[in-house]
């Protein structure tokens, strides 16, 4: 039950977590994608607009003369001119012209190409470019040079003169200027800041989904240990769970139910505490007269067996309404320290009779003769006495029945074992129950009324069984000094044979 509880806990945690953080981290994508696209939108916007303003510096006249023929002096040293006039003004690093062929004709910068030939860095940039020369003024990615600066590269289209006439002007070269886009570092930074928020967000979403997952299954868990308390016949303890919300309200259900089951379980028990005393008192005078009559009659007269038939039966209803009364009014126990030797004595002289007459051997092996449990000795000794003689009459003739008991921690465990017929695993989960049995005599309340006082007695009990091989019960009590179990059941099903 503890795992499902944790496995709640788990589901919540990680749902919880999983889905802050999916928000967390969309929210973060979509918060550093819209501002570094409108960042980087405006650094375009800047370069384009300071690239076409460049134009405006150029003599048209000088720049259809240039691509006509660059090797022309006088015309590249006036566009040269132009150029570094564009570069001072708007304070790019470099400006340079270059025809449809990729032929720079003039620049403010070598470039590691000479002027008149075609530029080895500008094939990388052969889509931009057509888009140029077809009217379009285009934004290269960033790059860096050999000293590690950040810089943007804008190609726009010159006009020159496209007729001898020179009335009518087109695209007869491009001007490239490449600008320093050094802000776009703190898009770094801004990567940077953005991830350590999110792992903030992450980390913060962590912790609020711990408390979260803990303040909502701490009441869920509550109202499973008192079901689970309830379960095992256990309603003295009310149900408390301090939630104001649904889980609140499921609590004081349950709440209302356990008192609801003590109501009528306390008038159940007051029944049949009355009906058993009312039925008792006859068969004891049925009892006494059926004696005095048997008595009256010869020894050789036939009708003392029917006597004694009559007696015999009368003393059995009398066995079946004990239990009923002991099932009916439980006493409280009176814990103290007990030597668990005294109760296995006791049964041992109790069953001996029985056992030889089956022909059975009863083993008892204790960890240390001097083991003591912290409880009420003659409720034990009655349990005691009921799981051994169940065991008696499973066992086969020549049989064995082995008693074992040790201590861990502050707990001490008794088992009971026998090598009888089992327990249908069908039956395991019932055997518990009041009335349930598969004997043919009894009330089949021996069984219930041994949980009941293992469990009063702050202790527990389960039964492992091997259909055809053995079945073996554990017993669970407190040693002298009460503290943490040493010992749980090992398995799911708990129960005892009637």
């Amino acid at each position: 039950m503890y795992e499902r509880r944790n496995r709640i806990r788990t589901k919540l945690i990680v749902t919880f977590i999983l889905l802050v953080t999916v928000i967390v981290v969309a929210s973060a994508m979509v918060w550093y994608r819209v501002a570094t696209s409108h960042l980087r939108r405006e650094a375009e916007n800047r370069l384009v607009s300071a690239a076409e303003a460049g134009t405006f510096l150029l003599d048209p006249v000088a720049t259809t003369a240039l691509v006509a023929d660059p090797t022309f002096e006088r015309t590249r040293g006036l566009v040269e001119r132009n150029l570094r006039t564009v570069q001072d003004r708007l304070g790019v690093r470099e400006a340079y012209l270059f025809d449809q062929r990729r032929r720079i004709l003039a620049t403010t910068d070598t470039l590691g190409t000479q002027v008149g030939e075609v530029s080895a860095r500008l094939a990388n940039y052969t889509s931009e470019i057509d888009r140029a020369f077809q009217g379009d003024a285009v934004v290269t990615v960033p790059f860096r040079d050999a000293a590690g600066n950040v810089y943007q590269t804008a190609f726009v289209p010159v006009l020159g003169f496209v007729d001898p006439e020179q009335t009518r002007q087109g695209i007869v070269a491009v001007l490239g200027v490449d600008l320093s886009v050094a802000f776009l570092e703190v898009f770094a930074d801004f990567r940077r800041m953005t991830v350590i928020l999110t792992l903030l967000g992450i980390g913060l979403t962590v912790l609020v989904g711990f408390g979260f997952a803990r303040n909502l299954s701490g009441p869920i868990a509550s109202l499973v240990s008192s079901a689970e308390r309830m379960e095992r016949g256990q309603m003295t303890e009310p149900v408390r769970v301090e939630a104001r919300d649904e889980i609140g309200y499921l609590g004081h259900a349950l709440e209302n139910m356990r008192l609801g089951i003590v109501r009528r379980d306390r008038h159940l028990r007051t029944m049949l505490a009355g009906v058993a005393h009312e039925i008792r008192n006859p068969l004891g005078g049925i009892e006494i007269f059926a004696g005095l009559l048997r008595d009256e009659l010869d020894e050789s007269d036939g009708r003392r067996s029917h006597l004694d038939k009559i007696i015999r039966e009368v003393q059995h209803l009398k066995t079946i309404i004990n239990e009923f009364l002991i099932y009916a009014r439980p006493r409280t126990p009176i814990l103290e320290p007990f030597p668990l030797r005294e109760a296995l004595d006791d049964t041992l002289f109790l069953l001996s009779a029985d056992a030889e007459t089956r022909g059975l051997e009863i083993s008892v092996e204790l960890a240390d003769p001097d083991l003591t449990v912290h409880a009420d000795g003659e409720q034990i000794k009655r349990a005691i006495l009921n799981l051994v003689k169940n065991a008696v009459q499973a066992s086969p003739q020549g049989a064995r029945v082995e008693i074992r008991a040790q201590r861990s921690e502050n707990r001490v465990r008794l088992s009971v074992k026998d090598y009888g017929p089992g327990i249908p695993p069908d039956h395991l989960k019932q055997i518990f129950d009041p009335f349930f049995t598969t004997k043919g005599s009894g009330a089949g309340l021996g069984l219930s009324i041994v949980k009941s006082i293992i469990e009063e007695n702050d202790g527990e009990i389960w039964v492992e069984s091997v259909p055809g091989e053995k079945t073996v019960f554990f017993v669970v009590l407190p040693a002298a000094a009460a503290g943490v179990p040493g010992f749980r059941a090992s398995t799911a099903s708990a129960g005892a044979r009637s």
